[in-house]
């Protein structure tokens, strides 16, 4: 434990030298560093000291460690906002999206052990946002404090939002879409039925087990309109069973390839996609977006639904702020107004290839490209998962139910008496 400790503090005090860019001052007004490896623990969190300028814990896409674009652009208002009395800087901390390395385990260790090292603000994926809430490292945001964020549509705040509380501003938004390969296929199925009646592959994700995504077997619940009471049962047993025989006759047709039940990733299934291995995948927009130079022949379509009518399952990357402290936890917030302001949103978010969670933001965007229109237009009628706290175990389930289908162990009736079903 000591020795966990010394590593904490050793970190803390040994930040790396400020980086330079043509947007950011010379004179090093923000900097950053990575500290090293923690084990996963939970403990209640404390306040940071108040004479410091604050921190924010951060994944990779979200630095200042390049002269590139969206490095710069975030530089330039971290400069600038919410400096501490005596002028220290902003201290962005990286850390990876997830694993020992990550940024729930890094939050839930120091918050244990070395508590007065604890961040001022966290971006943090909206699954592990509930985690981070049940540890107690968290408080909801007054009416208050969520006021100036207003223009953060209803559907996607829900991803912040835990038992009625809003804990989070969500600032990128994760949608899935539809590719395919435009010489290959001319019209992308828009229906469960149509994908059925035609004779094209469907690639996905079916091996994930690493809890930081959702099932392709509960977007399809999703996006046929079904969702999970307070107890986290199924609402709509029809919806989850039709997804069921989907996937099953799916596979057993040969439309969807065994492939899907070992890919894990969604790097893995745009692999296997670009180089043949199926006409149709399901793809993240961030990859979408991060792939645009190998894209060539390939379309986007939102995936095939229930009703045919376009809809995506949305999860998001939210600033939390944990500094209970009132000064520090103002300061916080201001930051965060500056960063939500659409023109500074807008302009990150097209650089770092990344989908902002605000309407204005788009403006910033290319206006005119299919890609930001089909973008827009998707966002504005995403879903959010069900509540994490009722989500998790159904969804630990549903994967292994997934790969059961898939595997062709069970049917989907059998499928179905695995799961909690609304009385």
């Amino acid at each position: 434990m000591v020795f966990v400790i010394l590593l904490l503090i050793n970190a803390c005090r040994s930040s790396a030298a400020p980086v330079a860019s043509p947007e950011q001052p010379a004179s090093g007004a923000v900097t950053t560093h990575n500290p090293p490896l923690a084990r996963e623990r939970t403990g209640p969190q404390q306040p940071s000291g108040s004479g410091n300028g604050l921190v924010l814990w951060a994944p990779p896409f979200f630095s200042i460690n390049t002269p590139d674009r969206p490095d710069a652009v975030l530089a330039a208002v971290l400069a600038e906002s919410a400096p501490a009395a005596n002028g220290a800087p902003v201290k962005i901390v990286t850390k990876a999206e997830q694993g020992q390395a990550g940024l729930l385990s890094y939050l839930l260790i120091t918050s244990r052990v070395a508590s007065t090292l604890v961040p001022d603000i966290v971006l943090i994926n909206s699954l592990d946002l509930s985690r981070a809430v049940n540890a107690g490292l968290l408080v909801a945001l007054t009416p208050e404090e969520a006021a100036p964020f207003s223009n953060i549509p209803p559907p996607i705040l829900e991803t912040a939002t835990i038992q009625g509380a809003l804990y989070g501003l969500p600032f990128v938004a994760n949608l899935e879409h539809l590719v395919y390969q435009t010489d290959r296929l001319a019209t992308p199925p828009a229906t469960w039925k149509d994908f059925l009646s035609q004779e094209k592959r469907l690639l996905f994700a079916g091996g994930s087990v690493d809890g930081h995504s959702v099932s392709f077997a509960w977007t399809l619940y999703l996006l046929g309109g079904g969702q999970l009471d307070e107890q986290g049962n199924i609402l709509a047993p029809s919806v989850l069973e039709s997804a069921f025989e989907l996937l099953s006759d799916g596979h057993k047709r040969g439309l969807i390839p065994d492939s899907a039940l070992t890919l894990s990733s969604p790097q893995a299934v745009w692999t296997f996609f670009v180089n043949g291995g199926a006409e149709m995948a399901v793809s993240p927009v961030s990859l979408y977006l991060n792939q645009q130079s190998e894209t060539g022949e390939i379309g986007f379509a939102p995936l095939p639904t229930l009703d045919g009518e376009a809809r995506s399952v949305v999860t998001s990357w939210s600033f939390a702020v944990v500094t209970q402290e009132p000064e520090r936890r103002q300061r916080a917030l201001h930051l965060l107004q500056q960063l939500f302001a659409p023109q500074v949103q807008g302009e990150w978010s097209w650089s770092a290839r990344q989908v902002p969670t605000q309407p204005d933001a788009f403006a910033y965007w290319n206006t005119g490209d299919p890609y930001t229109i089909f973008l827009r237009e998707l966002l504005a009628n995403s879903v959010a998962p069900p509540n994490p706290h009722t989500f998790d175990e159904t969804e630990r389930i549903l994967q292994q139910t997934q790969r059961d289908l898939l595997a062709g162990t069970i049917s989907p009736q059998q499928a179905l008496d695995n799961l909690p079903l609304s009385p």
